[in-house]
């Protein structure tokens, strides 16, 4: 459910995507990790980056990750 919000756009602020997560009561860290072991399993890439204040979705492989 989360995959499917952040494949919306390409670049979130950390702030955005952690409100995310607390409201489904889950950890940021913990949603990240498992979508990019998610998509190294199926893609073998990972498609979610962290620098400091953003978050990028790599969203190319949206149709393969649904």
């Amino acid at each position: 459910e989360i995959l499917k919000v952040l494949f919306t756009k390409e670049v979130w602020s950390y702030e955005k995507v952690e409100t995310i997560c607390k409201k489904r009561k889950l950890m940021i860290g913990s949603v990240l990790e498992q979508i990019n072991d998610y998509a190294l399993e199926k893609v073998d890439d990972i498609i979610i980056e962290e620098d400091g204040d953003n978050i990028y979705v790599m969203t190319e492989y949206k149709d393969l990750l649904k």
